[in-house]
């Protein structure tokens, strides 16, 4: 299956939706995540994210305006880049990479006062009016499967471009960030990202060669997807 690392580019795959995975259980109610002082229904947060609404938006754009205010460079990647790539899902939380520097500052300066440290992980904090958690990844550190990638770096705020109003990276650097974790779901995005752009195998040139046949894996595996798409032709017989 795709996935299980480069073994064919013929393998089965998954299948990614806009749903996402659904809101960490917080709340009072199993699984549901409190906010404003009461318990968000998980399928009402996630109607309320594709309206730019509630907690995981809001987060985004308290931090984006924190960051701003206090000098500091950020590039967004995760949910939030495949949105400005034409692929929106919903999400539970917010990825951002910071130069070490940068970093410094935002431990310095924001956390206590706008967020919290989550125990045990350094780089996780969650907002203290939301309760959304925020991943701050370190720009130049080697990102995904470090035990099989020892070429593609997380970002740093200098390849950052705007996108929909959101710095972030190209669409080539977040499909090799999504591709070299070796993650199904990681994966999936890729899948929903090649369809949603209409890339094609020519592509794969723009990517660093560590990831070229993953990303072909990939693009065989959207391609048979869309076979079974009643929505876009009959299912082969």
């Amino acid at each position: 299956m795709i996935g299980e690392g480069t073994k064919g580019r013929r393998d089965g795959g998954t299948k990614g939706g806009p749903l996402g995975a659904l809101p960490t259980k917080v709340g009072a109610d199993e699984g549901w995540r409190v906010w404003r002082g009461r318990a968000l229904d998980p399928f009402a947060e996630i109607e309320m994210f594709f309206q730019d609404r509630g907690p995981v938006p809001e987060t985004f754009a308290r931090l984006r305006r924190l960051l701003d205010a206090a000098g500091i460079e950020f590039v967004v990647i995760g949910a939030f880049a495949l949105g400005a790539h034409k692929y929106r899902r919903a999400t539970e939380d917010v990825d951002v990479c910071l130069p070490a520097e940068g970093f410094e500052k935002f431990k310095r300066e924001l956390v206590g006062a706008s967020y919290e440290r989550v125990e045990g992980r350094s780089r996780r904090f969650r907002d203290s009016e939301t309760r959304v958690t925020i991943y701050v990844l370190n720009a130049g550190d080697l990102a995904g499967r470090t035990s099989r990638n020892k070429e593609i770096r997380f970002p740093s705020p200098a390849e950052a471009m705007e996108i929909g109003g959101i710095p972030t990276v190209s669409l080539a650097r977040l499909v090799e960030l999504k591709l070299v974790t070796w993650r199904m779901r990681d994966w999936a995005d890729v899948i929903a990202l090649i369809r949603e752009n209409e890339l094609d195998e020519e592509f794969a040139e723009q990517l660093n060669p560590l990831v070229r046949m993953a990303y072909l894996e990939c693009y065989d595996e959207m391609i048979e997807e869309d076979r079974y798409n009643p929505e876009i032709h009959d299912a082969p017989r």
